[in-house]
């Protein structure tokens, strides 16, 4: 059933599904069935040219990623004390609802298998901006543990390699190389999607309240995940891809780049996973 999600998630995603279109209304053609044929073609040709414009990503990515505030920074806070912030005032300025947390989740975003590299450079962009703002987060609140999350990409290895690294042991690898405390770091290695990670979180923190760090555009599904399981959690965004101020200007409707398809697609995803989950809360009841 997972794969079979992935693999249909796949071909709704804007790039596949214009070429299937594309290929399609190409067949129709040459089997001389122009009126299907034709309709193909402009459906495929549609979806790529509104993907890739940069107005239309802008405006669904930044849909996403408003939804919920950044944590500001922790510093700012504190009136100076010989050159210091006060201890105890670092994270002060943050709500409750944050300063009670006692995990700091971090959701997976991916690595490579370049072993050559240190451990963060391995990480995607996506995961090295939510594993930041991760370790910021719990190192400002002491009290907490760093959860990371993600099992291996399997790979098989060649006879003479290692065995692939989880990308719960990637994240927490480049945690410490940050100057984190591996002592306070929880690996699940074991989560494939969102899901299933919300599940894991709820095994391991029960009631206890969850700082939960992930990109701004995924957060909202995420959030929905994590509460229909009944975690205590309090958002926090990272990897803004339009940053936390980005407006659509009358430009960017007449621009079209591969950036742009890029974007709208991890946003088309996101709204197709939060409709995804609804239907399946709703067939559970």
């Amino acid at each position: 059933m997972f794969v079979i999600k992935k693999l249909i998630g796949h071909f709704l995603m804007p790039l596949p599904l214009g070429l299937v279109f594309l290929t399609l209304g190409l067949v129709l053609l040459l089997r001389r069935r122009r009126l299907c044929g034709w309709g193909a073609l402009t459906f495929g040709w549609l979806v790529l040219v509104v993907t890739s414009n940069r107005g239309v990503s802008s405006a669904l990515t930044s849909s996403l990623e408003s939804t919920y505030a950044p944590v500001p920074p922790a510093l700012a806070v504190a009136e100076p004390k010989d050159g210091a912030p006060a201890a105890g005032d670092v994270a002060s300025i943050w709500p409750p609802e944050l300063r009670d947390a006692a995990f700091v989740a971090v959701l997976g975003g991916g690595h490579g298998d370049a072993r050559a590299l240190s451990s963060g450079q391995r990480l995607s962009n996506s995961a090295r901006a939510r594993l930041v703002e991760g370790v910021r987060i719990a190192l400002a609140l002491p009290e907490t543990r760093l959860v990371v999350s993600g099992p291996d990409n399997g790979g098989q290895p060649d006879v003479d390699e290692p065995p692939p690294q989880t990308h719960a042991r990637v994240l927490a690898d480049a945690a410490v190389e940050l100057g984190f405390p591996r002592e306070r770091i929880v690996e699940i290695d074991t989560a494939r999607d969102t899901a299933e990670e919300v599940v894991a979180l709820r095994l391991l923190a029960g009631t206890e309240r969850i700082a939960l760090v992930t990109s701004a555009w995924h957060l909202p599904r995420a959030m929905q995940l994590a509460r229909h399981e009944g975690l205590e959690v309090f958002p926090c965004p990272a990897d803004y891809l339009g940053g936390t101020n980005a407006r659509v200007g009358a430009l960017d409707w007449l621009t079209w780049d591969g950036e742009s398809l890029t974007n709208t697609t991890r946003a088309w995803r996101e709204h197709l996973g939060r409709a995804w989950a609804r239907f399946v809360a709703w067939w559970r009841g």
